[in-house]
């Protein structure tokens, strides 16, 4: 099997989630791509300060202290690598190290990456970026893209899922391994693992607990493809319900939860 990783230079959890996915298939890998925009990378019409204010509400202090640490350094030595000073973070240098042809695009979508990607003949795309990718991309891969998405699909499509969860306070949560179309998280579902939610749970948990899950989950999902396995779970669209960036007041209210709940504890 030929795959293609389609990807956004994430410090935080991209980064590792795709290294294992190298670490685990390096043969299978024939290329990388990093496209601009990052976690941060939101609607042109929503406020990149107030989405970073309820982001602060959501994570709490220390949580959103350390992301910021890292995403920071990350940077600053992504810059220092361009000097020789220092090796680059960046996983395009990670892939090259292991002999893996990369590219950095702009977006997934243009005509120049379209034409190497078809000469690349992919069986299957990894897809972790922040790019919505279109209806010529994804008619190249043989099998078909997949994405990871930190929910029980087809319920909590969209952004932040973790936080919905806890929002909605949901007994259950999990990582879905699907394949993409032109709408957001409505592809044929590949495997599912869920989990149960606890009164304990934060945001920080369960993030971390779906990124032990995913990349086994994904690797499971490609042995599955690769067997030839077509035993979809079925996206069901009357069962859905989709998420957009939390507004400020619900970055609070769910922040005044954790307040009270430790309250209580006291």
């Amino acid at each position: 099997m030929k795959i293609f990783i389609i990807t956004m230079d994430d410090p935080l959890y991209t980064i590792p989630f795709i290294r294992e996915i190298i670490n685990a298939r390096k043969e299978s890998i024939i290329g990388l791509a990093v496209t601009k925009g990052d976690r941060m990378t939101i609607g042109h019409n929503k406020s990149k300060l107030l989405y970073l204010i309820s982001l602060f509400l959501i994570m709490g202090l220390p949580y959103f202290i350390s992301n910021s640490y890292t995403t920071l350094k990350f940077k600053l030595k992504k810059k220092l690598s361009k000097y020789n000073f220092i090796k680059s973070p960046s996983i395009l240098s990670y892939a090259e190290e292991e002999g893996i042809k990369t590219y950095k695009i702009k977006t997934p979508n243009s005509k120049s990456f379209l034409m190497s990607l078809e000469r690349s003949k992919p069986d299957l795309i990894i897809s972790q970026s922040q790019s919505i990718l279109k209806g010529p991309l994804l008619s190249i891969p043989s099998i078909g893209t997949l994405n990871r998405h930190n929910a029980l699909l087809p319920k909590n499509r969209g952004r932040l899922t973790p936080f919905w969860v806890l929002y909605n306070q949901e007994k259950e949560t999990g990582v879905s391994i699907h394949f993409v179309n032109e709408r957001i998280d409505s592809g044929p579902i590949v495997l599912q693992e869920k989990y149960n939610v606890s009164k304990k749970d934060t945001f920080k948990t369960l993030v971390n607990k779906n990124y032990e899950i995913a990349p086994k989950l994904m690797l499971q999902a490609i042995n599955l493809l690769e067997e030839g396995f077509t035993d979809f779970i079925e996206n069901d669209d009357n069962k859905a319900t989709t998420n957009s960036t939390p507004s400020l007041k619900e970055a609070w209210v769910y922040r005044k939860r954790i307040i009270l709940r430790r309250c209580k504890k006291e």
